[in-house]
């Protein structure tokens, strides 16, 4: 009973991650050209993720920087990420977007061996892949292409459908 709670509020990735678009100025200005937007992805039903697809970065980080803990570190660390790197911390948003991805590696090392349904080892993968695309658009906003486009390309790797990776690879190529 309490692995399909677990696998209901963390499985229905579907219904629990909203793609946000997010506009960094990660090129040089062209006068003509626009430049490429990237797409970030929030965890909305968990971690004030709502908060953080409406725009409401400042509430958000103070909402999830005051808890002490949390039952999901992985959606705290997702939608810090999201929501630093649009307040323009990037210091602090590598050290969110980076320890998600932390946090699912080791989920997937330490438990990808026990699960006896493939449906929990996607999930993980999925979560990963989301968390390496998060990271590759800090990276671009860093200035960091090859970081990105590796941390892009991983993340299609573990999940062939990730949008926001594929979406964004192809706007890296623009520049």
């Amino acid at each position: 009973m309490e692995m399909s709670r677990k696998r209901n509020r963390l499985g229905l990735v579907s219904t629990s991650v909203l793609v946000l678009t997010a506009a960094f100025s990660c090129a040089p200005a062209i006068a003509q050209e626009a430049q490429p937007v990237y797409t970030m992805t929030v965890i909305v039903d968990a971690a004030h993720g709502s908060k953080v697809a409406a725009g409401k970065y400042e509430t958000a980080i103070a909402k999830l920087s005051a808890r002490k803990s949390s039952r999901n570190r992985y959606s705290n660390h997702t939608n810090l990420c999201v929501a630093y790197t649009k307040t323009g911390e990037i210091e602090k948003a590598t050290v969110e977007c980076e320890a998600a991805v932390a946090a699912m590696r080791k989920k997937k090392v330490t438990r990808s061996a026990t699960f006896t349904g493939n449906g929990e080892v996607t999930e993980i993968r999925t979560y990963l892949a989301v968390a390496l695309s998060n990271l590759g658009v800090l990276n671009v906003v860093k200035g960091e292409h090859d970081a990105a486009l590796e941390q892009f390309e991983e993340a299609l790797t573990l999940d062939a459908g990730a949008t926001a990776a594929k979406v964004n690879i192809a706007r890296l190529a623009r520049i």
